[in-house]
């Protein structure tokens, strides 16, 4: 096939850039510690230095070495969508903040992590009929809005999807000179969905756990700002939900304070009950003392806004 001088040095210019994009992107990914450390990325390093490489050494063909190669590249001429979609994962600013969403739940709950770690083989206990061990969602008492919604699963499906058709409209393999190579692009958007797809994986699990700490809460302050004055039997058996409705009353109390909402004498009845709970708010009274524990909380969450202190 012949090339005009202008064609050769365009295809060279989109080749060279296809093969600097796909190194981005595996880069890019690899910047998050916690994608980094899953299997798709694990030999990342050997993969960017082969696209180097191999980008060094089409860098110096000559026109007329290039143009005998065009033809085992019957994709070349649109590698400019692979550079496109590449540039448009690393900028786009929604799934940026999807996989912050899903780091910021790694940093924050690192017991939980075996459970929805990238590239992890288990499920969550609380999945399994009759668990031999509980394993507590991670919920967020200071700010719910970091859990992901429905646009952050959708984006990343969407990106997913994309660098998956991608993989699949592409050869396994090409020919160099008379030598079938693995297709380094290839590999490269293989390695990039297999993160995206563990993205999506883990922001799945971190939002069934929104819904199960949202629920959580909705339940326990309807019942801190009940008026029957009764006590749920599950808050004075059950030590989860009675350590939930301690960190859900400090939390509120301290979102308050910082907004200037006053709390009357809330701090004061919260600083009662925290004599029966540890440092991390697990429950260390008697039997007698939860109930003790549960009105001084019900009368914390209840001096929010009210017009005079609720003893």
């Amino acid at each position: 096939m012949i090339l005009e001088t202008g064609e050769a040095e365009k295809l060279r210019r989109d080749l060279v850039s296809a093969y600097q994009e796909s190194e981005a992107l595996i880069r890019f990914l690899a910047g998050f510690g916690f994608l980094r450390q899953s299997d798709p990325l694990k030999d990342y390093e050997a993969v960017c230095q082969n696209l180097a490489a191999e980008r060094l050494r089409l860098e110096q063909l000559t026109d007329a070495e290039l143009a005998t190669q065009i033809e085992k590249w019957p994709y070349a001429r649109t590698l400019d969508r692979f550079v496109k979609l590449s540039r448009s994962i690393r900028t786009d600013a929604a799934f940026l903040e999807a996989i912050h969403k899903a780091e910021r739940h790694f940093k924050e709950q690192p017991v939980r992590n075996s459970s929805i770690s990238i590239g992890a083989k288990t499920v969550n206990a609380r999945g399994v009929v009759a668990a031999p061990a509980y394993i507590p969602p991670a919920c967020n008492f200071d700010d719910p809005s970091t859990y992901p919604s429905g646009v952050d699963l959708g984006i990343a499906k969407g990106v997913a999807l994309a660098l998956h058709t991608v993989v699949e409209a592409q050869p396994s393999e090409f020919m160099i000179f008379c030598v079938m190579i693995p297709n380094p692009f290839r590999i490269a958007f293989a390695i990039a969905a297999g993160i995206a797809d563990q993205v999506l994986n883990a922001l799945q699990a971190i939002a069934a756990d929104a819904g199960y700490c949202e629920s959580i809460r909705l339940f326990v302050e309807e019942e801190l700002t009940g008026n029957s004055g009764a006590i749920p039997a599950i808050l004075i058996d059950d030590d989860y939900y009675l350590t939930f409705t301690y960190n859900s009353v400090k939390a509120t109390l301290a979102k308050s304070n910082g907004s200037g909402i006053p709390t009357n004498c809330g701090n004061t009845r919260f600083t009662e009950a925290s004599a029966y709970f540890d440092g991390s708010g697990n429950f260390t009274g008697t039997g007698p003392q939860r109930v003790t524990a549960y009105r001084l909380l019900r009368a914390a969450y209840n001096n929010i806004g009210a017009s005079a202190c609720i003893q």
